[in-house]
Parts: C-alpha cells; structure tokens; sequence
C-alpha cells in the first residue's frame, strides 16, 4: 500500500503541490476573515433546525433574482459539517473550502483525460491560483460547489457519447440535479446540454441507461417537486411572471449581439481574473482567446476541445438573454470550461514560442495576487457577532424581555438581522419569527451607523412596532450600536 501511495506521489507530484498550494490559499486564515452575512446565517438557521429539531426542508434558499425557490440538498450537504463543528459556522465554510480544494485535482484529471498532461497542469495551475475560484471557495454559500459539480456532469456526459459508458449517464443525471438545487445560473447550459443529450439519444448504449438517469434525477429532485405539487406550482408561476414583468418576450438583434460581446467578457476576462468592469487589459485577454479557441477549432476538430469550446460559447449565448447584472459566483457553472480552454491554447505553443504563454501566466498570477482574498481580506465577523448576539441575550434575560425580535441597518439589507438570529437562537434564545415583526415587543435593533432618526426608518420592521419608543442604546468601540425598541 505505502508503495502504491509512493508511486502515485512520485507520479503527480506537481498536481499535489498545485493542490497543496491551492489549499492554503482557500485555508489561510479562513476562520479570521470568514464573513458570516445574512444569508449565510439564514442557511445555517434552516441547517440547525435540522440537525437540533429535526426539521426537515423541502424547499433550499430564496433566489435574489425573481424570488424563486431552490432545492434543499444544499442544506442536507452542509448538515454534517455545522453538526460536527458543534453549530459554529465555520463549518460548512469550510467544507466549501475542501469542495474547491478537490475541484484542483479534478480539473487536473479531466483535462488530462481529454487533452493532454501539459493542458492540465497549466489549466490547475491556473485554476488554483485564480482569485475569483478562491473567493468562492472562502465562505459558506449555496453557488459556491458548483465548478466541481458541474464538472462531473460533463465528464459523465463525456463519457456516455464518446466512450460509450453507459454510466456516464448516470453521472450526469445526478450532477445535474444537485446542479439544479445549488443556483439557478445552470439554466444557461441549456442549449450546450440540449446539445448533449441529442448525442446521448443517438448512443444506443447510453440509450439503455437514460429511464434509470431519469428515475435518479426524479428521485434527488423530489423534495422541490413535492413542495411544487403542494404549492400549485409557485415556482413555474414565479418564473411565468418574472420573464412577462422583465419583457424576456421582446428580441432586439443589435442588443442581443452588444451583449453576447460583454457576457464574454465577464465569462473570460473577468472569470480569469482581470476584474469586473471592462479595461483595455480584460478586452485584449477576451478577444484572444476567442480569436485562439476559432483557430483551433479550424486545425483540430476533435470532439474534446468542440466540447470545451461549446461548454464556454453557448453559455454566453444563453447569457446574452439574460437581463440582470451577472456576478462572479453566477458564472461558476463556466469556470472549468473557462480555465480548460486557456490551459489547452497555452499548451499548444511549441518551444521556440514558450516565453509566450510564460509571459501571459506571468500577467495572470500578477492580476490575481492583486485580487487575492487572502492578500486583499479584512477581519471576518464572527467575533463581533458572537459579542454582539451575547450582550443582547443578556439584557433580554435581564429584563425578562418576551416577544422579542431583532433587526440591522448595515448596507446589506438583511434587515432580519439573519447571522444575528442565529447566533441568539444557538444560544437558547427564543425570537418570533421574521414574519412576527407587528406581534414584536421589544425590538433590538444593530447598525455599525449611528441611527439618530431610527424610528423614522422605512423599514416594515421598525414601523410594525409603532407606536415605540427607544428605551436604551449602546455604543461598542467595534462600530456595534445597539438600540432597544419597545412598543409603548
């Protein structure tokens, strides 16, 4: 066994130490930095109501575009992690963190497959220094699994069509489901999936597989299609209104077209790290590798880099339809194909021509330190939640306080004060609910600001209190200001 071990060491000794390298840049000082927001504190809620109450949940967290409903398998994900870190946060982040670990390897692996180990070890490279990756990788968030998982659903696609495994079917049936429960994003692989599963319907072999995909699918998407049933279909009548109210049924080929250039701007340049607006550096970076990926598809026809190039290229077009502002951790759906192609044309330069691609994964490690979290990350907040969530506990025990909630006025508007809930609620600590906000007493309301006309807040969660008055403020040197609203 030890010899094997030596063996497989001594044969990918540089994928290890990429890996270790790309280890310590999503470690480093995670638990320091770490930011618990509200919406990290909002799963951790739903996570601890399983692991403590044993409640179940059907439905996943709330989408921040058209208020749809995802699937809960992230919450059973991160459920053995916020229970073996004994609730605290830190958990699930880092099990995130091994999750992006593991994407290293298996980029690694995956490009070696279809292309070669130059392509690989260039494309890990660049994959674990990269600063968008690591930033996904560096907090507890539903998007953030999504480069590994859709990963295994190419491969398992791959491996259907082109070495007609059956089992790749399979694969690929179950990425795509817990694909479809971490962001709703993978909408956008539609037409390359469409694509895809013609392929597998042409394959006789992947053919006989396709009810078991299917029933395998049904089975991991049944929590969100039973919460569907229950619920007359709100998420189709969510979708149905979202697409009317945003005008998705009006086309416009000039605008369609300006768009496709800019959505690949974000999915090359600014995925590679060369930042979110657009500059002369992330246009020259975009058009080169569109205009190398076209070159090679005119010399090598090979179904591999047709797959990469389509994986990155239809994605674009889909997202050339999208009317909203896409963020980085939208686009982890691509990032395997991204850094794949990259990896591929850097490794197609011959030797008289390598200071080339030298030079420009020089410029990309010299971007992305830029942009390091853990070169550009402050103090996480954990402390001053933990501080601030006590202090409250014990004014309301104090005071045998009862109905009592909790708001935040802090620029990130959680105004349910969702990490602090949390917080109070692992501590015993029982509030009403955020929909109980005009059954609240006492309200504890926390701003890093100073609120001199709180009550004048247009916030439902103060005015639901009204007639209130301020009982009693504190101010913590930690930029915590806390004041005690009560219903007069």
């Amino acid at each position: 066994m030890l010899k094997r071990i030596f063996s497989f060491c001594q044969r990918y000794w540089l994928i290890i130490l990429l890996t270790l390298i790309g280890g310590f840049l999503r470690l480093y000082k995670l638990e320091t930095n770490l930011q618990f927001l509200g919406d990290q504190g909002r799963d951790a809620l739903v996570i601890k109501r399983l692991i403590v109450d044993y409640n179940l949940p059907f439905i996943g967290p709330i989408t921040s575009i058209g208020s749809f409903y995802l699937g809960p398998l992230y919450y059973y994900l991160m459920a053995p992690f916020l229970w073996l870190f004994k609730l605290n946060p830190i958990g699930p982040a880092y099990a995130t963190a091994f999750i992006g670990i593991i994407t290293i390897p298996a980029i690694y692996f995956f490009t070696q497959k279809l292309f070669s180990s130059k392509a690989a070890i260039i494309t890990s490279l660049l994959y674990a220094l990269a600063s968008i990756p690591i930033s996904g990788t560096r907090g507890a968030w539903n998007p953030n699994p999504m480069p590994l998982v859709v990963l295994g659903l190419v491969y398992g696609l791959y491996l259907s069509i082109k070495k007609n495994q059956p089992k790749g079917v399979l694969l690929a049936s179950l990425c795509l489901a817990i694909a479809l429960q971490l962001h709703y994003m993978i909408i956008f692989l539609g037409p390359f999936f469409l694509w895809q599963f013609v392929l597998v319907i042409k394959n006789k072999k992947s053919r006989s597989r396709l009810l078991s995909a299917v029933i395998l699918f049904l089975l991991i998407m049944s929590p969100i299609i039973l919460f569907e049933i229950k619920h007359k279909f709100l998420n189709l009548k969510g979708l149905q209104y979202y697409l009317q109210t945003n005008n998705y049924q009006a086309f416009n080929l000039f605008k369609t077209l300006k768009d496709i250039i800019g959505r690949s701007q974000e999915a090359i340049g600014m995925v590679l790290g060369f930042g979110r607006k657009t500059t002369a550096l992330r246009t020259w970076v975009t058009n080169l590798t569109i205009f190398g990926t076209l070159w090679q598809l005119w010399k090598n026809r090979s179904y591999e880099f047709l797959l990469i190039s389509l994986w990155l290229f239809l994605s674009i077009f889909a997202l050339a339809f999208y009317r909203g502002n896409v963020y980085p951790h939208y686009l982890g759906f691509i990032f395997p194909a991204t850094f794949i192609l990259v990896g591929v044309l850097l490794s197609q330069f011959k030797k008289q021509l390598k200071l080339i691609p030298l030079a420009l994964i020089a410029l990309f490690i010299y971007h992305n330190y830029l942009t390091n979290p853990v070169v550009t990350g402050g103090p996480g907040n954990l402390p001053q939640l933990e501080k601030t969530a006590q202090f409250i506990k014990q004014d309301i025990i104090d005071n045998q306080h009862t109905a009592v909630n909790v708001a935040l006025i802090d620029g990130t508007r959680d105004y349910k004060a969702m990490n602090y809930r949390y917080f109070l609620e692992i501590n015993d600590i029982k509030l009403l609910e955020v929909d109980q906000y005009d059954q609240t007493n006492t309200l504890y309301v926390v701003s890093p600001y100073d609120q001199p006309d709180l009550l004048s807040q247009p916030m439902w969660e103060i005015s639901a209190l009204q007639p209130a008055g301020i009982s009693n403020s504190w101010q913590f040197p930690d930029n915590s200001n806390i004041y005690k609203v009560q219903r007069l």
